[in-house]
């Protein structure tokens, strides 16, 4: 039997919530948000979606309701509008409400798995962490999965195949400093080698993927859920096959104390262990541009809140 809880059900949040329970990876399912009809409508509507399909036992509830839960995904905040340049710009807004949901998972004594997905997720990761004081591996940021989806969709329209021929990965900061691994890059299972124009277009194609959808529809939702309930699948199954997430790392990459995106290998709802890939000049040069931004980002919140 496995339980999950979805905290904040708008639009990603109620998103999330209705693929978990169509593909049948949890057994029960529990909504809150801070605006309690809204999460009672979302269970109501996602249960009669599903009938047919799963027995998910689909509900509203609070954070009595939720203690012995195996996941909870965290997406309750303010999504990113088009005149944001920078998924850092919601750090004020999103900062505050964040800890009070940590708070309170640490008041009823949760030790399950915490999925983060509020922007900017590394530094709403981390900030989750240092509150409700968890292993490192069981509070994990949705990112990378997804950075990495749209670097191969954009790779898979250069060279005219589909994505699925196309094997790349993203990591580091999910933001303006996220990392291609052009270094790794695999179509139709052969390494690629591209000139420095060639990265820079992608790599630029990459950084405007999200803010070209919000610019036209006002927010990014199928694809950041997909790949979060993609990374919770991977947890569930917890045989040793490779995820990406936004991870706190302790001396791994040469990084102590901050949360971004790498490769892991999936435990039963944990981490077993990070993964150290070899990267290049450039591509260790901007991971430690976001390693930076982080550390300076965090700075901030400590400013603001009492961690």
């Amino acid at each position: 039997m496995v339980k999950a809880a979805v905290i904040g059900v708008g639009n990603l949040g109620s998103c999330i919530a209705f693929e978990l329970a169509v593909k049948n990876l949890v057994d029960e399912l529990v909504l809150l948000d801070v605006v309690k009809p809204l999460a009672e409508g979302q269970a109501m509507d996602i249960a009669q979606s599903s009938v047919s399909i799963s027995d998910v036992e689909v509900k509203a509830g609070d954070y009595g309701d939720i203690v012995d839960s195996d996941i909870v995904i965290i997406t309750a905040g303010k999504p990113r509008t088009p005149d944001m340049k920078s998924r850092l710009e919601l750090l004020s807004v999103n900062a505050p409400i964040v800890a009070g949901i940590a708070r309170n998972l640490k008041s009823i004594g949760f030790k399950g798995l915490i999925v983060t997905v509020t922007n900017p997720v590394d530094i709403m990761n981390l900030l989750t962490w240092k509150i409700v004081e968890l292993d490192r591996f069981k509070v994990l940021g949705s990112s990378s999965l997804l950075d990495s989806a749209r670097f191969r969709l954009i790779v898979s329209r250069r060279f005219n195949v589909k994505p699925s021929c196309v094997e790349g990965y993203v990591i580091g900061e999910h933001g303006s400093n996220q990392v291609p691994l052009f270094s790794r890059l695999k179509v139709m299972g052969r390494p690629v080698v591209l000139s420095v124009e060639e990265k820079s277009a992608i790599s630029e194609d990459l950084r405007n993927t999200a803010l070209n959808v919000i610019s036209k529809k006002g927010a990014t939702v199928y694809a950041p859920a997909s790949h979060t309930v993609a990374l919770i699948e991977s947890l569930l199954r917890g045989r040793g096959s490779l995820s990406l997430a936004s991870v706190v790392l302790d001396g791994e990459y040469e990084v102590e104390g901050l949360s971004i995106g790498a490769p892991f290998k999936s435990g039963a709802l944990k981490v077993d262990g990070v993964v150290e890939w070899d990267l290049d000049e450039a591509e260790a040069s901007l991971f430690r541009r976001g390693v930076d931004a982080l550390k300076q980002t965090w700075s901030e919140v400590k400013r603001m809140i009492k961690v």
